[in-house]
């Protein structure tokens, strides 16, 4: 799947073959939204559900799936401005990833 983000990133998402290839190849990938081991769903004050692990003692707010969808938006939701890179490159990374999750999902356009 990164392999699509990286050439969307080199030739632009709005490049007709990257959407479609990429929609084709990664049909179906999403996975059946399980949540990974030791992870417990629950509601905060506020009324917002989150998702709590047991054994690390992490809170997040994206339920921690074994999708794949969920794996990049684990990754656009970490990346770090300036630790990681700038942010022009940050922000065009964060939108191929959310483009990439789209196609996953089946909301991107071809």
């Amino acid at each position: 799947c990164l392999r699509h983000v990286t050439v969307a990133l080199l030739n632009g998402s709005a490049d007709p073959s990257s959407g479609s290839i990429a929609a084709e190849d990664l049909a179906g990938e999403a996975g059946d939204g399980s949540l990974r081991d030791y992870w417990g769903e629950y509601i905060d004050n506020g009324g917002q559900i989150y998702w709590w692990n047991e054994i690390t003692g992490e809170a997040q707010y994206t339920p921690p799936t074994k999708q794949l969808d969920t794996c990049l938006a684990y990754l656009r939701d970490r990346v770090g401005v300036p630790r990681d890179m700038s942010p022009g490159a940050a922000a065009q990374l964060r939108a191929h990833l959310n483009w990439a999750i789209d196609l996953l999902n089946g909301n991107a356009p071809l």
